[in-house]
């Protein structure tokens, strides 16, 4: 069985390769924007999956068409511009996190995708058609059936553990980032509360309240400074004392693993934004600088 002349494990091979490059260009692009060494991607390794199946969604509308460069244009454009959508739209649901962000570019659907990135992509896939696809083909086709076969499912078995541990990380992330966002809500509402009792009660129920500087330098130190932030056990306010003692307990239960398998999947992705947790996002940002 062959689409368009090749076997299925020619066509897992494209993906492995164009994945691989698009690490390679995405990796090098965002290092330069970043002055140092970025590994991009959801992935631990050198693997971008959404450029393979952007490639592979591209040879598949356009191949059809390939004699008409029009059409390889269009149908380029619309394959990975959809591709992109229904994945950036997807990943924002099960992470609460968006890898990337089009709202500040012109003529852009929910930040998704925008009409300069789908140019880019129907221009793509002429240079890919023309030019990049005849060599990958090239260095496939010289692999015989089995080594060919070989090949993609050992590539797929390390792309699995690689995505399972990448799951983990992104979940803990986006445990992580709620956790600190319900923290600083949490935090203001108390302390907005003390200030407003200060303000009618002088030295009275509140003492020692001071403004968060650094909120979240490390785990420790932010349990530390929540604690000197809030003296409320001190204050008599039980509601306010109970709250206290809830959030000590959630702190518990992020654990250093925890914290560095997040930061590892956000460092991985510096440009990535958030709506429902940019409390939590905003707090990390101190522990993502270099």
């Amino acid at each position: 069985m062959t689409w368009f002349g090749y076997a299925p494990a020619q066509w897992a091979l494209f993906f492995f390769l164009y994945s691989f490059l698009g690490w390679v260009w995405e990796s090098c692009y965002v290092s330069l924007r970043q002055g140092r060494w970025v590994n991009r991607g959801f992935l631990n390794g050198p693997l971008l999956p959404i450029y393979g199946f952007g490639a592979v969604a591209i040879l598949l509308f356009t191949l059809p068409v390939a004699a008409n460069p029009l059409l390889v244009f269009l149908m380029g454009m619309t394959g990975a511009t959809l591709l992109e959508y229904v994945t950036g739209w997807t990943m924002e649901r099960l992470f609460h996190v968006r890898y990337w962000d089009y709202s500040m570019y012109r003529f852009n659907l929910n930040g998704y995708i925008c009409l300069p990135a789908s140019l880019c992509w129907g221009a793509f896939s002429l240079v890919m058609l023309r030019l990049i696809h005849p060599v990958v083909s090239g260095w496939v086709a010289m692999l015989a059936p089995a080594a060919a076969l070989t090949a993609a499912l050992a590539l797929s078995a390390f792309f699995a553990v690689d995505l399972l541990v990448s799951l983990r990380q992104a979940v803990d992330m986006r445990s992580l980032l709620q956790s600190l966002s319900a923290s600083s809500r949490h935090i203001a509402r108390l302390q907005k509360r003390y200030e407003v009792e200060a303000a009618f009660a002088p030295g009275g129920l509140v003492r020692g309240i001071e403004t968060a500087q650094s909120r979240l330098q490390a785990l420790r130190q932010q349990r530390r400074q929540l604690l000197r932030t809030l003296s409320v056990e001190a204050s008599g306010d039980v509601d306010a004392a109970r709250l206290v003692r809830e959030e000590l307990s959630a702190m518990e239960g992020r654990t250093d693993s925890m914290y560095r398998r997040a930061l590892r999947h956000l460092r991985r992705n510096p440009g990535a934004v958030s709506r429902r947790c940019a409390e939590g996002l905003r707090d990390m940002e101190p522990l993502l600088r270099p």
